[in-house]
């Protein structure tokens, strides 16, 4: 059967007319735990450049950009020192929301750099990483909210955090971790797939044409 020209520019008609999915920065808030030592996500967070499908339930390819923050965190030998840090993230990740708007995001790896503290002796370098973030939740019309409840820190390696490098490590790295992440957008949930016969009934299987 040959396709009629009516019908093939009708659908590219309709093609034409269908909203182009745009990329954006997703706006980031939340909360993160270090070591047990509770706080806020530094304002002005994003994930991007990204898109999100509602159709599919598919977020591409993105990646968490935070600036920098300063925290308060107890020292052994110090007492409570401030932090200045950065947390940034080393590759990319995708998500996916099904229909029932459960969410799950691939591994993010991620990097904790200190870049100044209170301390009375020099800490640079000072960096923690790779630290694998496994996130999951749900995603609905008001947002994509994913969590992991607890995450390593590894310790920063010899030649880092300067003299204070064990007070640092026990202090920051451990498994005493946690993240809450709050993407804003519309990430309404895919239709459920109804198709019964995803091609037609099947002649060999004993139903007629």
């Amino acid at each position: 059967m040959t396709t009629s020209t009516t019908l093939c520019a009708a659908l590219a008609l309709a093609l034409m007319a269908s909203p182009a999915v745009q990329a954006a920065n997703f706006a980031v808030t939340g909360t993160v735990t270090f070591n047990g030592n509770s706080g806020a996500l530094p304002g002005g967070g994003t994930f991007g450049n990204s898109t999100y499908d509602t159709a599919t339930g598919a977020l591409s390819s993105g990646k968490f950009i935070f600036p920098q923050a300063t925290t308060t965190v107890p020292v052994s030998g110090f007492g409570n020192v401030d932090v200045t840090y950065q947390l940034s993230q080393t590759n990319t990740s995708t998500a996916q929301i099904a229909s029932d708007g459960v969410a799950a995001m691939s591994l993010v790896q991620a990097k904790l750099e200190i870049v100044l503290t209170s301390l009375p002796v020099s800490i640079t370098p000072c960096v923690f990483q790779l630290i694998p973030l496994d996130f999951a939740g749900t995603g609905s019309a008001t947002g994509l909210d994913l969590a992991d409840a607890a995450f390593t820190i590894p310790p920063a390696p010899v030649g880092n955090c300067g003299l204070a490098r064990d007070q640092i490590n026990n202090a920051i790295a451990g498994s005493n971790n946690s993240m809450q992440v709050h993407l804003a957008g519309n990430f309404t949930p895919p239709p459920e797939d109804d198709t019964i016969f995803k091609n037609g009934f099947d002649p060999a299987a004993g139903f007629a044409e």
